[in-house]
């Protein structure tokens, strides 16, 4: 069974988490009382590192990018003390334990317009909605991937989705041997706005009704603010 544990994580050497990604959090605590919530920060993850993983420790200091490092420690939480990772810019609006009973480990899938936006060809799996159990060998897996990757690139972006993030993530899954150990939850579940309706919803651009139907079915938004572009 996945650990009733919430985790986000902020690294907080640049700037206090925003009030926004706050009020955010605290719709997580408000729809699971029975939740025990756990704050990550930069002096945190780096002692868990190192007291968990150290054969990587000298690695995850050296990534080339700090969402690299921040990527990576969700897989490690979850894959030493499980539970339900959740990036800041989401919010919930019902409890999620009844989507993740009886899973030992869960992906959101990003909207459907992402992938074709990207040109890809399998649906796209999130890193920011992630539950697990301790061990699982999936999570696992993605981090001996992300240090054993050779791979180098020239963008950013791309460097942090493949090496790090959804991408990695997609191809390790399209890989992987044990696909019935891994649930992937549908974008209208954890997912229902693409970036492109975030950015119509925040300008006042989207129609009620249209907001209203792709939420229906929601027990979380993803507001894709994406920091660690700026």
């Amino acid at each position: 069974m996945i650990p009733k544990i919430i985790h986000q994580i902020w690294d907080g050497r640049h700037e206090p988490l925003p009030r926004f990604f706050k009020e955010l959090s605290e719709t997580w605590k408000k729809n699971h009382p029975e939740w025990r919530y756990e704050f990550w920060d930069k002096e945190r993850m780096e002692k868990f590192v190192a007291e968990h993983f150290p054969v990587y420790f000298n690695k995850y200091q050296t990534l080339k990018y700090n969402i690299q490092r921040w990527d990576v420690i969700r897989y490690m939480i979850l894959s030493k003390l499980g539970g339900l990772y959740v990036d800041f810019d989401y919010e919930s609006l019902k409890p999620a334990d009844e989507y993740l009973s009886g899973k030992t480990c869960c992906f959101g899938l990003e909207p459907e317009e992402h992938r074709i936006l990207f040109n890809r060809e399998h649906s796209i799996i999130s890193n920011a909605f992630i539950a697990s159990v301790p061990n699982h060998p999936f999570m696992e897996l993605l981090i001996e991937n992300v240090f054993n990757s050779e791979a180098s690139f020239t963008s950013r972006f791309y460097c942090v989705l493949e090496t790090t993030g959804p991408y990695m993530i997609s191809r390790v899954y399209q890989n992987y041997e044990n696909k019935d150990g891994v649930e992937l939850l549908p974008e209208e579940l954890v997912s229902p706005l693409s970036k492109d309706d975030v950015t119509k919803y925040l300008k006042f651009y989207i129609d009620d009704d249209v907001l209203e139907h792709k939420t229906q079915k929601a027990i979380a938004i993803h507001y894709f603010s994406g920091t660690w572009l700026d």
